[in-house]
């Protein structure tokens, strides 16, 4: 218990720092949520991704498993709603999209080291691809062809896919690359959580019964479909404990970030967001202590 409580407590204390600083003060985080995307993460990924060999199939079958879950949480939404005769095409984006940066890289770097954040990174691959397209085409409800053009302003995805063929093609980086590379990366964890939380300050809930609803399609459904894809795909070890715990994971803020532009239920999507967020205090430890 003690050990849980050493990965799970920093990363949370560090979201609440964020939180309370957001209703303490209004600043413009852009420039810090850009320090994070643009230079942080992509060194962080890029190292991660050299720390282990790939076995291509592996990756194949964690990419896989993203996308059955993605998609079949969506699906199974759409399913219900349906039934229910509700309209909640916004909705579909937290549903599916879950946050697979944010909280599960620090918890899971903090839990698995370097091996489980190399999972974590090949998971996030078809999760951003996804949000870049499916994501956006449904919050537009337009042509989803210039959002595809976001996916390659993105540099976290060139350092994955970097990454990737350095490790599948065992090329050699140089220390006096990685070192650097490897420094720059730990700040990384603490701005991303302090941004989440600070994100999180801002919104306010709206439709508790139907947030609800929607939450457990996101984190019930999602926790579900990763145990059924890990078993599927025969995953084990870390590979298997990354797919579960991501596929708990709350719903991501991008969705919110999308539904405002596009005005799609901005209100209940940022309340998905907050309650799946306050929600995976309490998922995150206990499939910590199943997985561990």
């Amino acid at each position: 218990m003690l050990n849980l409580a050493n990965i799970i407590l920093p990363a949370f204390i560090v979201i609440l720092i964020g939180f309370f600083f957001g209703r303490a003060r209004q600043i413009d985080m852009s420039a810090v949520v850009d320090i994070a995307i643009y230079i942080g993460l992509p060194a962080l990924v890029f190292t991660s991704m050299l720390e282990k060999s790939i076995v291509l199939e592996d990756a194949i079958k964690v990419w896989a498993s993203a996308l059955i879950i993605m998609i079949g949480c969506g699906a199974v939404a759409w399913i219900i709603f349906t039934a229910l005769r509700k309209e909640h095409s916004g909705l579909y984006i937290p549903i599916s999209i879950m946050n697979t940066v944010n909280i599960p890289f620090p918890i899971i770097y903090l839990a698995f080291g370097t091996e489980g954040l190399f999972a974590a990174t090949l998971f996030y691959i078809p999760n951003a691809l996804l949000a870049f397209t499916l994501g956006v085409y449904i919050a537009s409800k337009k042509d989803w062809k210039e959002s595809v053009r976001e996916i390659f302003k993105v540099p976290l995805i060139y350092a994955a896919i970097l990454g990737l063929l350095c490790n599948l093609l065992r090329i050699e980086v140089p220390d006096i690359i990685v070192r650097p590379l490897n420094f720059i990366g730990l700040m990384a964890i603490p701005l991303i959580l302090i941004t989440l939380g600070y994100n999180l300050s801002k919104i306010k809930i709206a439709s508790f019964p139907t947030t609800l609803l929607a939450s457990f399609f996101r984190m019930g459904v999602g926790i579900l479909l990763g145990f059924l894809t890990a078993h599927i795909f025969g995953l084990s070890g870390i590979l298997k404990s990354v797919v579960i715990l991501d596929s708990a994971m709350p719903a991501a803020v991008f969705s919110s970030v999308l539904a405002t532009k596009y005005d799609n239920e901005a209100d209940l999507v940022s309340s998905v967001v907050f309650v799946t967020t306050v929600i995976s205090l309490i998922t995150i430890p206990l499939l910590l202590m199943i997985l561990s």
